[in-house]
C-alpha cells in the first residue's frame, strides 16, 4: 500500500516538471519573437527604412574623357590666349592657353606658350569648355632642338636612294601618293618651281602628281628655320624629325618649322603633293644664329661677375635643377645666369610671372618689371608693363644661393578684366601712356610711403580705375577714403570732386539707380607722403516717408593688411578725364572726417553701411 502511495506521488510530480518546462519553453519563445518584432535584426530591416549612403572616394570619380588634337598653328601671337589651329587630326580648331599649361619642344624640352609661332605643328591635349575649345593640359611643339628624341610617330623611314650633297634628288611620281615606282627621277639644284597648270615633268599629269626630294647639306651649328611655300601639300624632314607637316589641299600657303643643328652635314627630305589646278613648291631656310631662343649665360658666381662659364642656347627660362648643378662645369650652389632674347609682341598690357629659388629680376625693354634679387624658398613673383606692337628685349637674371635650384618665367597679355580695369600713370595728371595696366580685384589700397608697381614714383603718381558693375534698382551710397586727391562718375556724371592735395579723408555720396549695368570710373592721384584709396558701397534700406529728419547712414572700412594685385588687363577704351561733364547738382556730396587706413574687411562693393553708423576721426 506504502509502494502504491509512493508511486502515485512520483508520477503526479513528474508531470507537474513536464507541464512546468513546457510553460517556460513556451514563455521564452513568445519573449525571442516579440523582441524580434521590437527591434529588427540587420538582416532583416523593414522595407521602408532609409539605407546608409555609401561614400565613394573622389578619386573613384569618373575622369572626363581628355580630348586630343593635331594641326598647325594659323594664328597666335606670345601671351595671347587663344590659338587658332587647322587640325589635321581631331575636329578641334581653337587652343585655350591657361596659366597651367604644360609646352613641350618634342616630348623631352621644356618650353613656353611663348615658343609657339604661326606655322607650327602642335599636339594639344586637354578638355573641351561648353564653346567646343581645347582648354589645353599639355601642348608639345613638333620640333628639333638639340638633343631630343625624335617621336617615333613622326619619324621618317628613309627608303634607299642616292642623295646628293649640296642637291636634291627628286623622285617625280604620276599618284599623289608617292606610290609605286617614280615616273621621272633626276636631281634639282633648287626646290622653287611654279608649274601652275603645267606637269613637272614630260610625261607627267598636270595634276594628281607627287615628287619625294633628298639632299645632304651642310650646315653651321646653331638654330634654324625651314620654309615651305605650296600649293597643295608638303612636309619637310631634318634628319629623320617631321618639322613641317601640311599634308593637305590647299592654295598657296606659308609653313615653317626650326631646328636646332650640329654643325656638319645633316640629311634633309621633303614630299609634295598636287591635287588641282596650280601647282607649285618652294623650300628654304635661315640661319638664325647660335642662339635662336634664349642666350643663356652661365656664371660660377652667384653675381654675374666676369666672363661667363658655360654659354648656350635654351629654349625656355624653366629649370627645375633641385640640388644639382645646370652643367657639370658648374657649381652646385652659388652660380648665376642670365637671359637675353627678342619677341615680337602685339601691343597691350602684359603680365610676367617668374616662379623661383632663390633670386630673379625681369626687364622689358630695358625697364625693371620684376625685382625679387634675395634669398628664399620657392616663391611667385608678378610684374605688370604696357607694350607697343613690334619686337621687344627680354633680360631675365637669376641666382641660386643654396639648397634647391629652379627658375619658371611666363608671360600673357591680358585681355579681360574680371574686377577693375587700374592705368597706373607715373605723373599725377593721368597723361600719355600708362606705365602698366593691371586687372585690380578691389580699390583698397594702402601704399603708404611705396610705389604701386614697376615703373611708377612712390610720389606723384597717377590711376584711373573702370568697370562695368550691374546692380539692383535702388538708392546707393558711394564712399571713398583717399589720401591724395580723387574723382568719381558714374554713368558719366561726376559725383564726387576732390582733385586737391589733402590728408587722409573721406567723402560720400547717394544715387537713385536702376537696376542693370551702370559705367563706374574712379581717378586718383598722389602728390607725397602717404599714399592711399579705398572705394565701396552699398545698398541703402528704403526710408519710410516721414517728416523727421534721419542720420545718413555712413560706413568706415575696418583696417586690414595691405592687398597687393597681381592681375595685369589690356587697353580698352575709357573716359577722358576732359571729356567728363561736371559735377551734377542732383546729387549731394559729404565729406566726412578722415577715416582709418587699411583695406576694408570685405571687399568694397559688397559692403553695405549699418543705418546708424557714424564717421569715427582718426
Amino acid at each position: 500500500m506504502n509502494n502504491q502511495r509512493f508511486n502515485w506521488k512520483t508520477i503526479l510530480i513528474g508531470l507537474a516538471s513536464a507541464t512546468l518546462l513546457t510553460a517556460g519553453l513556451i514563455i521564452i519563445v513568445y519573449v525571442a519573437v516579440a523582441r524580434d518584432r521590437i527591434v529588427p535584426t540587420p538582416t532583416a530591416a523593414p522595407a521602408t527604412m532609409t539605407p546608409t549612403p555609401t561614400i565613394q572616394p573622389a578619386h573613384t570619380e569618373t575622369p572626363t574623357p581628355a580630348v586630343s588634337v593635331v594641326g598647325r598653328v594659323r594664328a597666335y601671337t606670345a601671351g595671347a590666349l587663344i590659338i587658332v589651329l587647322d587640325p589635321t587630326e581631331g575636329n578641334v580648331d581653337q587652343i585655350i592657353v591657361t596659366d597651367k599649361v604644360q609646352v613641350t619642344m618634342g616630348e623631352n624640352l621644356p618650353a613656353s606658350p611663348g615658343d609657339i609661332a604661326p606655322g607650327q605643328t602642335l599636339s594639344a591635349q586637354g578638355n573641351l569648355d561648353d564653346l567646343g575649345r581645347l582648354v589645353a593640359e599639355r601642348i608639345v611643339i613638333v620640333r628639333q632642338i638639340g638633343t631630343e628624341t625624335p617621336n617615333p610617330s613622326r619619324t621618317l623611314t628613309v627608303t634607299p636612294s642616292p642623295t646628293p650633297q649640296q642637291g636634291w634628288y627628286g623622285e617625280y611620281y604620276s599618284n599623289r601618293s608617292l606610290d609605286g615606282s617614280p615616273t621621272v627621277t633626276r636631281t634639282d639644284t633648287a626646290i622653287d618651281f611654279q608649274w601652275r597648270r603645267g606637269g613637272p615633268a614630260a610625261g607627267m599629269p598636270s595634276d594628281g602628281f607627287s615628287v619625294r626630294w633628298r639632299g645632304r647639306w651642310d650646315f653651321s651649328e646653331g638654330g634654324y628655320r625651314f620654309y615651305a611655300f605650296s600649293d597643295d601639300g608638303v612636309r619637310l624632314w631634318v634628319d629623320g624629325t617631321l618639322i613641317i607637316d601640311q599634308w593637305r589641299d590647299q592654295g598657296p600657303e606659308l609653313a615653317y618649322g626650326d631646328a636646332y643643328l650640329t654643325e656638319g652635314p645633316h640629311d634633309l627630305q621633303v614630299e609634295y603633293y598636287e591635287g588641282t589646278e596650280n601647282a607649285q613648291i618652294r623650300v628654304w631656310w635661315e640661319d638664325r644664329g647660335l642662339y635662336p631662343d634664349w642666350r643663356a649665360e652661365y656664371f660660377s658666381n652667384r653675381n654675374l661677375d666676369g666672363a661667363p662659364t658655360v654659354v648656350r642656347n635654351d629654349v625656355a627660362v624653366d629649370f627645375h635643377w633641385n640640388d644639382g648643378p645646370p652643367d657639370p662645369r658648374l657649381p652646385a650652389n652659388n652660380f648665376s645666369v642670365r637671359w637675353t632674347r627678342a619677341i615680337v609682341l602685339e601691343e597691350g598690357a602684359y603680365e610676367f610671372k617668374v616662379q623661383v629659388d632663390d633670386g630673379a629680376r625681369v626687364w622689358v625693354d630695358n625697364q625693371l618689371v620684376i625685382d625679387a634679387w634675395r634669398e628664399g624658398a620657392m616663391a611667385e613673383y608678378t610684374g605688370n608693363i604696357w607694350l607697343d606692337g613690334g619686337p621687344h628685349a627680354l633680360r631675365v637674371e637669376y641666382f641660386e644661393g643654396g639648397g634647391d635650384a629652379s627658375i619658371h618665367l611666363w608671360w600673357r597679355q591680358i585681355t579681360d578684366f574680371g574686377g577693375w580695369r587700374g592705368e597706373y600713370y607715373a605723373n599725377p595728371d593721368l597723361l600719355g601712356r600708362p606705365a602698366f595696366v593691371r586687372d585690380d580685384h578691389a580699390i583698397s589700397f594702402d601704399w603708404q610711403a611705396g610705389s604701386p608697381g614697376q615703373g611708377v614714383p612712390v610720389d606723384n603718381f597717377s590711376v584711373r580705375w573702370t568697370r562695368r558693375q550691374t546692380f539692383d534698382a535702388g538708392t546707393y551710397l558711394f564712399w571713398a577714403v583717399v589720401d591724395d586727391g580723387m574723382r568719381f562718375y558714374l554713368d558719366g556724371k561726376l559725383l564726387i570732386n576732390q582733385w586737391r592735395d589733402s590728408a587722409t579723408e573721406r567723402y560720400q555720396v547717394e544715387a537713385t539707380l536702376t537696376g542693370g549695368a551702370h559705367e563706374l570710373v574712379i581717378e586718383y592721384y598722389e602728390r607725397g607722403d602717404r599714399a592711399s584709396m579705398q572705394f565701396g558701397w552699398g545698398l541703402l534700406p528704403t526710408r519710410t516717408p516721414t517728416a523727421t529728419s534721419t542720420t545718413v547712414p555712413t560706413e568706415t572700412p575696418t583696417p586690414t593688411a595691405t592687398f597687393t594685385p597681381t592681375l595685369a588687363p589690356t587697353a580698352t577704351a575709357t573716359l577722358t578725364p576732359s571729356k567728363m561733364p561736371q559735377l551734377d547738382p542732383t546729387v549731394t556730396e559729404t565729406p566726412l572726417a578722415a577715416g582709418p587706413t587699411g583695406e576694408p574687411s570685405t571687399t568694397p562693393e559688397e559692403q553695405e553701411p549699418a543705418p546708424t553708423e557714424t564717421p569715427t576721426p582718426d
